[in-house]
């Protein structure tokens, strides 16, 4: 294929991504500025009346940008000759997975444990690009360690960008993993709603119950829709709310940049997987 034809299909999909999230501007409201979150409103007073427990939030903005990422299952074939294990593919979920030959022996106090999975995982031999993910204890659960992949735009809070490391008898036996690459702005920097907004807005559109409160809160990036080969990821607020009868916990998303609610808030981007 000539380096023309190679510049015009770049081009053609650069220019449907951004007709894309020119319409998905178009549709949502305009950004929310400090302090014009829908029906703004003492949140304070009115969650301690509805039994809502909240979180210290404030006023302050922050900013984002839309990001792209070709899919690309390029990055599998380097970790399969950088790490120095049986390493196993899946193509259709853009993943590796890596059961260790002998597996790696941990203290049994938890805290040193972590430190030394931690030490596992930045090691280049061991997990690819390995000092890229940080260690994710809201979703890490039992013999489950989860870490999301962390870029110089922020954390990617998605199972695409995952790695779970699994530990059995204080050992390390085995982990998958999958990496995000080429994440690019397609648009420019934007000012993304405070985390005072953010409350505000999952309290308006009644995504708080009663009894309940918010566990943790935190601005990441989340994926929106894959459009035309490329996933498409955003600035999020995600929220972990938690039933104070039933203990279950709920994981909800607030676009950072229109305060509206994504209401896809159960899926794989935002589990375990």
């Amino acid at each position: 294929m000539d380096f023309k034809r190679i510049e015009w299909i770049f081009l053609v999909v650069f220019i449907g991504i951004n007709i894309f999230l020119g319409i998905e501007l178009w549709q949502t409201p305009t950004l929310l500025s400090a302090g014009s979150t829908p029906a703004q409103t003492d949140i304070k007073s009115e969650t301690s009346a509805d039994q809502i427990t909240i979180p210290k939030v404030n006023d302050k903005q922050e900013d984002g940008y839309y990001l792209a990422a070709k899919v690309d299952n390029s990055w599998t074939k380097k970790a399969a000759a950088q790490v120095n294990q049986q390493v196993e593919t899946n193509a259709s979920e853009n993943s590796i997975s890596v059961n260790l030959s002998k597996p790696i022996a941990l203290s049994k106090d938890s805290k040193k444990a972590l430190k030394e999975i931690i030490h596992f995982k930045n090691n280049s031999q061991n997990v690819y690009e390995g000092k890229d993910y940080v260690y994710l204890s809201e979703l890490s659960e039992g013999d489950d360690y989860v870490f999301n992949q962390k870029t110089k735009y922020g954390e990617v809070f998605a199972a695409t960008a995952r790695l779970h490391i699994i530990v059995k008898n204080n050992q390390i036996v085995s982990y998958s993993q999958r990496y995000v690459s080429n994440l690019n702005p397609v648009r420019e920097r934007q000012n993304t709603i405070s985390s005072k907004a953010a409350v505000n807005s999952l309290y308006t559109y009644s995504e708080l119950p009663n009894n309940s409160k918010i566990i943790w809160l935190k601005q990441v990036y989340t994926k929106l829709i894959t459009v035309r080969g490329s996933e498409i990821y955003i600035p999020t607020w995600v929220a972990a709310i938690e039933n104070n009868n039933s203990h279950t916990m709920t994981l909800k998303r607030v676009n950072a940049f229109t305060g509206t609610i994504i209401q896809n808030n159960i899926a794989a981007d935002d589990s375990k997987e």
